[in-house]
């Protein structure tokens, strides 16, 4: 069985905190990797959000920050 995860599930995985990843982490772990998978539109709207993170960034660390969400 395959899971999708929605750009939430995927913004939670990135911030690495919270009530959200937890609970998603421990529901992951009872599954293998490749039991997920996301779509085009969760993966367009990823890119666009870590674009405009690069836009608005106004250190280079901010930047690299942004370029890393990519």
């Amino acid at each position: 069985m395959k899971y999708l995860l929605d750009t939430d599930h995927i913004s939670f995985l990135q911030q690495r905190r919270g009530t959200e990843f937890a609970r998603l982490i421990a529901r992951m772990g009872q599954h293998t990797p490749t039991d997920f998978v996301l779509s085009v539109v969760s993966l367009h709207e990823q890119v666009l959000g870590a674009h405009s993170f690069i836009n608005r960034a106004q250190t280079n660390t901010g930047t690299i920050r942004g370029y890393t969400l990519l």
